[in-house]
């Protein structure tokens, strides 16, 4: 009991000591942060959110804006009248409005349009029924009055009377003076005022009456619109010259009928008639000021902006020019456009929009991959990093070559050239090296697509070009058997630029003068960016590599060298575990090959799955001579200890000669939790009642199992190796049991739990082990022994007593 307690002590002592981060929370758990609300709060929303993942992203995409919206310092102050010291050119492409060209042309569209005026033809129709209605109520009124003879009680009652006022302008629709209302009165209303009244109405409704038309002469008009109003809507519409509408402010032009002046009808009656006549008069045209507005708003709407092209690198002064004032419009747009705050805004945009492609991205990958695909977090690290080299040289890059090259051939190389000449495949290439997971691959390419895109104005034709050209670097670089893959899969990609280049600018501008000389720049550019693509890649893979340790194929190519160090060491000191590795390559290689898995890192991993056995070959059946077994001197628990060892000797070896994450992940997980059955059951049997229970966890590897497919077929072949070498006889049924059997214990056992081997691959991984051993032990013809025939038949020897167990006995309890 006491060494079962020391031995938990020792292993929570080493696991505080190797998670770090559990110390930390539980030493934050002890000053009762999490427990307030404000931690409460804070955990809640890490839990829910991710928060700091979002922070983490957040602030890589505010970086990657900054990098990517950053511009190459240009500055030149011009006042109108300057003379320019030298020649002013433009860093960026961009179009300036001449807003003074712009509004001249608006006004003048506006005074093209006339005034619109609403003619309605039955006004005086209308005019007519009021003045027949108005007179007629009156005369009723009238017909209980009796006018007095006497002024002073005629004035008396015309002031009773004055009321009716209203009511007779309600009726006529028209006001009346005081003075007109009283004459009325004095004449009842007459029916021969009213027949007057109703002659003058008759001449004016023929003509086109309006206000204010002195107006619009002096505004340069000489016609207006006019619309004709009918009750079932709109009319038709005419144009008349303002000359042929009468004006209501000049009353020669409406004169009223009246009888001769006589002792009836004296000069004070004509003038009260006349008064009360051009009362009655309206105007049938008026000015219809919301429609007269909407055609001229309209009209300065059709009017294009007068637009100033600027191309990038075009002189927009020359030297010893005069600034004018389109210049000093021209510049200021630039260095309105290259200003800080706009320049931050639009970052800040972009960086929201970078984390939501992010999170989308994300998302997808757990959806519908089932969460086969795992996305580390050094991965990550590196799609980042790679993100901010290719965008930071890309940038450079067509900074200088436009610089450079636009001086001296001018106009003559379009600008998309320098564009597509860019290595932007590199990053696909670099991705594709370094993380294996196509899934992951195919969303970055399209994610740095669209970050290249925003770098150069949006340009869809190069991200249609960039993402189909990084997929196609992704691609080539799949499988690399040798860094001169990396040199033909630029090639590939250069031609697969070309060949989208020349579509994409034949959609755009086939049948332009410009066309020919876009296809004779931007497809050899394409063809280009793939070869420096390649290039790039090359130089930047051995410095990722080594940063973060990451174990590419074409790193894998030279660990597959069997002349690297540990390989040397391995075969002379532990020659059995030497052929046992190869042998183990050929089998998992085959396998991984049919399940599609990684082929090359299966075999580098075998190559190197066992180098911690060298620190203490002799303890291992493949590598003792016969008679001589060490572990008979040992108790079941050393014998565990040392065996279990090696793992731990073989991940210092790994970092010691940096052989990379995965094939020290191959060196951890090749044994999983596997139980030390051999001797366990040894320790069983020396198990008596003074000793502590034996505990069947003390006898397994500490694993983890297997977390990938490659790592899975390292243990599987390494357990099947083993065993069919323990077989005296083997013979094709007997190998495929041993194979058959041992899968289906490693399944039963929950060791391939934490992969992703389906019961299919199970299946064609069996065939493949079956094949490469039936190969390898096929049948031989038993030579003579005095040919040296005959070994198989040598009788085991016993050592101390004990049977020294069978090549495959102890090598199979051990995996």
């Amino acid at each position: 009991m006491g060494q079962q307690k020391g031995s938990r002590e020792s292993l929570k002592t080493r696991s505080k000591y190797i998670d770090h981060s559990m110390r930390f929370l539980d030493w934050v758990n002890e000053l009762g942060f999490e427990k307030t609300p404000v931690g409460r709060t804070m955990q809640f929303l890490d839990d829910t959110f991710k928060i700091r993942r979002l922070s983490l992203a957040f602030l890589f995409s505010i970086i990657l804006s900054m990098l990517l919206f950053y511009d190459f310092d240009f500055s030149y102050t011009a006042r109108i009248g300057d003379t320019a010291l030298h020649d002013v050119k433009s860093p960026v492409a961009l179009d300036v409005v001449d807003e003074v060209a712009t509004e001249e042309k608006r006004k003048n569209a506006e005074r093209i349009v006339p005034t619109v005026y609403d003619f309605d033809p039955a006004t005086f129709e209308e005019l007519y029924g009021r003045v027949y209605t108005a007179f007629r109520r009156m005369r009723e009124e009238m017909r209980q009055v009796t006018l007095s003879k006497d002024e002073f009680v005629k004035f008396d009652q015309l002031k009773k009377l004055m009321p009716l006022r209203s009511q007779f302008e309600n009726a006529l629709g028209r006001s009346v003076s005081e003075q007109v209302f009283e004459w009325l009165i004095e004449n009842r209303f007459s029916p021969r005022i009213e027949s007057l009244a109703m002659q003058s109405l008759d001449r004016w409704s023929s003509a086109k009456i309006g206000e204010g038309m002195d107006k619009l002469i002096n505004e340069g008009r000489r016609e207006v619109l006019l619309r004709e109003v009918e009750r079932t809507g709109r009319g038709r519409e005419l144009t008349v010259a303002i000359r042929d509408i009468k004006d209501m402010g000049h009353d020669e032009e409406f004169p009223v009928v009246k009888p001769p002046i006589s002792k009836q009808f004296t000069s004070t009656d004509a003038r009260l008639l006349e008064d009360f006549t051009r009362s009655l008069l309206f105007p049938n045209v008026t000015l219809n000021r919301q429609e007269t507005e909407t055609r001229r708003q309209r009209a300065r709407e059709s009017i294009l902006p007068v637009v100033i092209v600027v191309k990038k690198g075009q002189t927009i002064v020359q030297e010893g020019s005069v600034v004018q004032p389109i210049h000093a419009t021209v510049l200021a747009e630039i260095e309105n456009q290259r200003s800080g705050r706009n320049r931050n805004f639009v970052a800040l945009v972009a960086s929201v929009m970078f984390v939501v492609m992010m999170l989308v991205f994300s998302s997808y990958l757990r959806r519908f991959t089932f969460n086969r695909v795992r996305v580390e977090g050094v991965e990550i690290v590196i799609m980042g990093v790679v993100v901010l080299i290719v965008v930071a040289m890309t940038k450079f890059f067509i900074f200088l070559t436009s610089t450079a090259l636009s001086s001296v051939f001018g106009s003559m190389i379009p600008e998309l050239a320098f564009v597509f000449a860019a290595p932007v495949a590199a990053a696909a290439m670099l991705v594709g090296l370094l993380i294996t997971a196509g899934e992951v691959v195919w969303i970055f390419s399209l994610f740095i697509s669209v970050v290249l895109g925003l770098m150069v104005d949006a340009k869809f034709s190069f991200m249609l070009v960039t993402v189909v050209g990084s997929l196609a670097a992704a691609r080539g670089v799949f499988g690399c058997k040798a860094r001169n893959d990396l040199y033909v899969a630029g090639l590939r990609t250069g031609l697969v630029n070309a060949l989208m280049i020349m579509l994409v600018i034949t959609v755009q501008h086939f049948g332009d003068e410009s066309y020919m000389r876009q296809l004779l720049w931007t497809v050899p550019a394409g063809l280009l960016s793939g070869i420096l693509s390649s290039l790039v890649a090359m130089m930047l893979v051995p410095l990722l590599e080594t940063v973060f340790n990451v174990t590419t194929d074409v790193k894998l190519l030279e660990l597959s060298n069997l002349n690297h160090p540990l390989m040397k060491e391995m075969i002379v000191k532990a020659p059995g575990t030497y052929h046992h590795s190869l042998v183990v390559g050929s089998m998992v290689e085959a396998a991984a090959e049919e399940i599609g898995a990684n082929p090359l890192l299966a075999k580098v991993m075998s190559y190197y799955h066992d180098i911690g056995k060298t620190e203490h070959s002799q303890y291992f059946i493949e590598n003792q001579k016969p008679g001589m077994n060490p572990h008979d001197h040992l108790s079941p628990h050393m014998s565990k200890t040392i065996l279990i060892a090696h793992v731990k000797d073989g991940v210092e070896l790994g970092l010691e000669y940096k052989l990379g994450k995965s094939i020290i992940d191959g060196i951890v997980q090749h044994h999983g939790t596997t139980l030390i059955a051999f001797f366990y059951n040894r320790a069983l049997e020396l198990q008596n009642e003074e000793h502590d229970e034996v505990s069947e966890d003390t006898f397994r590897y500490p694993g983890p199992k297997p977390q990938f497919r490659e790592a899975a077929l390292i243990m599987l072949a390494d357990s099947i190796e083993a065993a069919s070498r323990s077989l005296d006889e083997p013979t094709p049924v007997r190998l495929q049991n041993i194979v058959k059997n041992i899968i289906q214990r490693k399944f039963m056992d929950g060791q391939l739990d934490e992969c992703n081997l389906t019961l299919k691959d199970l299946t064609h991984i069996e065939e493949s082990f079956t094949k490469i051993l039936l190969g390898i032990y096929h049948q031989r013809i038993d030579y003579p022994k005095r040919m040296g025939g005959g070994a198989s038949e040598a009788p085991a020897k016993k050592v101390s007593g004990n049977v020294i167990p069978g090549p495959g006995a102890q090598k199979s309890n051990k995996t």
